[in-house]
C-alpha cells in the first residue's frame, strides 16, 4: 500500500453515484476544494440536496443510466456509494476499464484507491489507515493522536513563523539541520506534547534573538 496525497484543482470533476450517508461523508472532503463534485442518486440525504441548492454540487436526481459513463470517463475520482451489488459491479468494471480512480464503498478490498480517516490540528494534517482492518480501530487511533498531539496545534503558527526566521539568518541547509537538531529535540517536543509550549517559545525566541544580535 502507498499514501498518496490528492490535491484537488479546478479542473478535477469527483463523481458520487448514490446519495447516503457514506456519500456524504466523501462528499464532506471535498466540499471545501476547488473541484467540480457531481452526484447522480434519485435520493440523497438532506446535505448532500442542501449542497446542491447552495450550488457547491451538482446533482442529478435520478438512477445512474449507461449514458452517464462520459461522468466516469471525464472523473478525476469515481465514488461508488450505493447499496445495489449488481450495480456496483458494473461501475467499477466502467471505472477499470477507463482507468479511473474508484473507490466501491461495499468492496474495500477492490478500490483503486482508499480514504483514510484524517485529523486537522491546525496546520498539521495526519492520515490514518488500519489497512482495511476495520473504522473502528481507525476511530480510536484518530482519538487517541488527538489526544496525544492536540497540544501542537497551539505550536504550529509560531514554529512557521520560527522556521522563515532561521530560514532567513541561516544561510546554508546545514546550519538550519543543525539548529533545529539543537534546539527541537525529542525532549523539546514532549514537553509541547505536555503543555509547556510558552517556555519553549521563549526558549526558541531567544536563540533566534542570539543568531540576529550576531548578523
Amino acid at each position: 500500500m502507498v499514501s498518496i496525497t490528492f490535491q484537488p484543482t479546478t479542473e478535477d470533476t469527483i463523481l458520487f453515484v448514490g446519495g447516503g450517508e457514506v456519500a456524504e461523508r466523501r462528499i464532506q472532503l471535498f466540499i471545501d476544494e476547488p473541484c467540480n463534485i457531481v452526484v447522480i442518486a434519485p435520493t440523497v440525504t438532506d446535505r448532500i440536496s442542501q449542497w446542491a441548492k447552495d450550488n457547491r454540487i451538482t446533482w442529478y436526481d435520478r438512477a445512474f443510466t449507461m449514458d452517464d459513463e462520459h461522468h466516469i470517463i471525464t472523473s478525476s475520482l469515481f465514488f461508488i456509494c450505493t447499496d445495489n451489488g449488481e450495480l456496483n459491479d458494473t461501475l467499477y468494471d466502467m471505472g477499470k476499464k477507463h482507468r479511473i480512480w474508484t473507490n466501491r464503498s461495499d468492496a474495500p478490498r477492490a478500490c483503486r484507491f482508499t480514504v483514510p480517516s484524517s485529523l486537522e490540528l491546525g496546520d498539521l494534517h495526519i492520515a490514518i489507515s488500519a489497512n482495511n482492518v476495520g473504522p473502528r480501530i481507525n476511530r480510536l487511533v484518530r482519538q487517541d493522536m488527538m489526544n496525544r498531539y492536540g497540544q501542537l496545534q497551539k505550536a504550529m503558527p509560531r514554529l512557521k513563523i520560527f522556521r522563515e526566521e532561521v530560514k532567513l539568518l541561516l544561510p546554508t541547509p546545514e546550519a538550519r539541520q543543525k539548529f533545529w537538531r539543537d534546539h527541537l529535540t525529542v525532549e523539546t517536543f514532549e514537553a509541547i506534547l505536555k503543555g509547556e509550549w510558552m517556555t519553549i517559545e521563549e526558549k526558541l525566541d531567544h536563540e533566534i534573538s542570539g543568531i540576529r544580535s550576531k548578523s
